[in-house]
């Protein structure tokens, strides 16, 4: 398989990932990782466990009900988890189907009845960029294909940047403590890939703190970037794609959050897509990447036909000038030739009582025009394109205050 065959693959079993990941968390902290949200992406504090965490046996005594995510739009559910009977849930699936790369994103959240422990669910992102010699701004901005233009991102900046930070904005005091690797994150989500987990890649768990409704609150933010693909683009130049997959978080208010990790943990790993919806969402995309595909072929051949048709323009334009030019070189010669022939013995004195008569005399510019000039002015000045100037001063240049090029003209003998 290709690689924007495998590429595109991939990104139709991306679009609506939801994924949370349970199991006990050791964290190093050190002075980099502390602070702000901001600051916390350069650090990478990680240590002891580093695999995947296990699927949750369903705590004793806590019955559960299905939650399954709506697809509004396609009228089936995308997603379903399990939840306990007295918890609440809420979730929306939105479409853009100009979006060509990622049609389609989404969001799920559990939550206790008190409010004290949650399940956040977060949509899959596509991050898009180009070569050094056809990359440009603006980054940070999901563009029409639905990707977001931010050039190779690493996956602390992508889960900071566009997890925590949006969804995370209206808490207090926010800190990231640390971060850790997850190796083999997928393969606890298997049932979440169709086409099978990602081979290769890099997982990540990230604690942070705030503070919400005026007390402490614990959370632990999951991510997954698969390696980048880098594809072919036109005009000869490569287009890179990376992914944030499995984005999710596991809180709990007040210090609680070791206490019910394992709830959590089950409410995450039971998370499952509908076969029947991923179907439907391929069929659509593919749909869209065709358009797409298609769409961009013609505006290439447009550009192709502009440039054609530009170079066709300037030859009829230099052809065009050179006819101008042609016409005015015998036109001129043509008023020569006149001129010369009234100048003959027989016209001569003609001619001179009619100039005497109208006070006029035969001047003739720089290329050889002929006309008749006021004897009123001892000097006239010519451009050649029927413009003069009239004057008695012998100093007077009009090139000095007019535009265009004046010469003197000569009486014609």
């Amino acid at each position: 398989m290709t690689t924007r065959k495998r590429t595109q693959k991939q990104r139709l079993a991306y679009c609506l990932v939801f994924v949370i990941a349970g199991g006990s968390m050791v964290y190093r902290v050190d002075a980099q990782a502390r602070g702000s949200a901001a600051g916390a992406g350069k650090s990478a504090p990680a240590e002891a466990t580093t695999a995947a965490p296990a699927k949750a046996a369903p705590p004793a005594n806590v019955k559960f009900r299905p939650y399954d995510q709506m697809d509004q739009q396609l009228g089936m559910p995308a997603n379903r988890i399990a939840i306990p009977t007295d918890w609440k849930a809420d979730s929306r699936v939105f479409w853009n189907l100009n979006a060509y790369y990622m049609p389609v994103h989404g969001h799920i959240r559990a939550e206790a009845p008190d409010g004290g422990s949650w399940v956040d669910i977060y949509g899959s992102e596509m991050f898009v960029w180009f070569d050094r010699a056809h990359e440009q701004g603006p980054w940070g901005v999901r563009d029409n294909s639905g990707a977001i233009h931010h050039p190779n991102i690493s996956l602390p900046e992508a889960l900071i940047r566009y997890v925590i930070a949006p969804n995370r904005r209206n808490v207090r005091n926010l800190r990231i403590l640390g971060y850790r690797p997850v190796s083999n994150l997928p393969k606890a989500f298997s049932r979440l890939f169709l086409d099978g987990p990602p081979r290769a890649g890099n997982g990540i768990c990230m604690r942070v703190q705030y503070e919400l409704d005026g007390g402490p609150v614990d959370e632990e933010f999951y991510g997954f970037m698969p390696p980048t693909d880098a594809i072919p683009a036109q005009p000869a130049g490569m287009e890179y794609h990376s992914y944030l997959l499995l984005a999710h978080s596991i809180g709990a208010k007040s210090g609680k959050l070791e206490s019910v990790r394992s709830l959590l943990g089950f409410i995450a790993t039971s998370n499952e897509v509908n076969p029947a919806w991923q179907q439907r969402v391929e069929q659509i995309h593919a749909a869209q990447l065709k358009l797409a595909t298609q769409n961009l072929a013609q505006s290439w051949a447009n550009i192709e036909r502009g440039r054609q048709l530009g170079a066709q323009a300037h030859a009829s334009n230099e052809a065009s000038i050179q006819r101008t030019e042609a016409s005015l070189a015998q036109s001129r010669a043509q008023q020569n030739a006149a001129r010369s022939s009234f100048n003959t013995p027989a016209n001569q004195g003609t001619d001179g009582f009619d100039q005497y008569l109208r006070g006029t005399e035969h001047m003739q510019d720089q290329y050889g025009a002929v006309s008749d000039q006021y004897t009123d002015y001892n000097y006239h000045w010519a451009d050649g394109f029927g413009r003069y100037v009239h004057t008695d001063d012998p100093n007077f240049d009009p090139n000095k205050i007019l535009n265009g090029s004046y010469r003197q003209m000569t009486p014609v003998k």
